[in-house]
């Protein structure tokens, strides 16, 4: 039988983080479901302890770390499912939400990917849906320009939506990668996600877009709740190569999908 939704958890290095993800899974999911965990190069035995603890899950180990991307396709080479939620490994699933950004999928055969609110686990809102990106945003956030600038200028707070409620289901041009769910024939529609991109440099975000470009919606859909502790690891060491790897990737992005940047067809998701 076809599962109803093929979860798909790509890890490095975060066995307990792992853990805690598909306990919350066996937990909140009611409909048919299988799960997927890519353990992406770990040495923290990672692979051996989701065997113990989830023996139902399917394990894909790579040997060595190939960054998130590869490790998601990975996944997607073997998910079953009608759907496909792709998580991060520090995310943990709440009561109704694969249920909820399932139904809304079925519900808006115009949207090609639907994303939930995220949660700290706090409980405190964390801002997961966004306008199209201002070309110096990275510049904004990290690296020497940001310590002379307001830390929360009025285009960033316009880029993610710090106008808008939150509570409301609406298109949007991008969403965080940490949860996002779309029927499991997007991939052969839009292709693979692009290995040029870095785990830290914005493969949700291109992800998203090509949606966009393929003449489908992204669609925010607050009334699933996941909960995400975001680890914010460029943020961590504005200097290192994980950042100026995002900045390289970043850019590539924007010359990448430049004619969308004024595509009538995002008027709506841009409001």
């Amino acid at each position: 039988m076809t599962p109803q939704v093929s979860l798909i958890v790509v890890a490095y290095q975060a066995r307990e983080h792992v853990l805690a993800c598909l306990e919350s899974i066996a937990g909140h999911v009611a409909i048919d479901h299988e799960v997927i965990m890519v353990d992406d190069g770990s040495t923290d035995g990672t692979a051996e302890a989701v065997r113990a603890a989830h023996p139902t899950a399917r394990i894909v180990v790579r040997e060595r770390n190939g960054g998130l991307v590869a490790g998601r396709n990975d996944g997607l080479a073997i998910a079953r499912g009608r759907n496909v939620l792709m998580l991060d490994a520090d995310t943990r699933v709440r009561t109704g939400a694969v249920e909820g950004l399932a139904a809304a999928l079925d519900a808006h055969p115009e949207a090609g990917l639907v994303g939930p609110r995220l949660v700290y686990p706090d409980g405190d809102l964390q801002l997961s849906c966004f306008r199209w990106p201002p070309l110096l945003l990275p510049l904004m956030r990290r690296g020497p320009y940001a310590r002379w600038i307001d830390d929360d200028p009025p285009s960033h707070r316009r880029h993610s939506m710090k106008d808008f409620d939150h509570r409301s289901e609406r298109p949007v041009v991008w969403l965080a990668g940490a949860a996002q769910m779309y029927r499991r024939d997007l991939p052969d529609r839009i292709g693979p996600y692009d290995r040029r991109v870095s785990s830290y440099g914005g493969e949700d975000l291109e992800w998203c877009l090509r949606v966009w470009a393929a003449g489908m919606q992204v669609r925010y859909v607050p009334a699933a709740e996941i909960e995400h502790v975001s680890q914010k690891v460029t943020r961590q060491t504005p200097f290192g190569r994980a950042s100026l790897r995002a900045l390289a990737d970043w850019y590539y992005i924007q010359l990448k999908h430049r004619r969308l940047r004024r595509d009538p067809r995002l008027a709506q998701a841009r409001a």
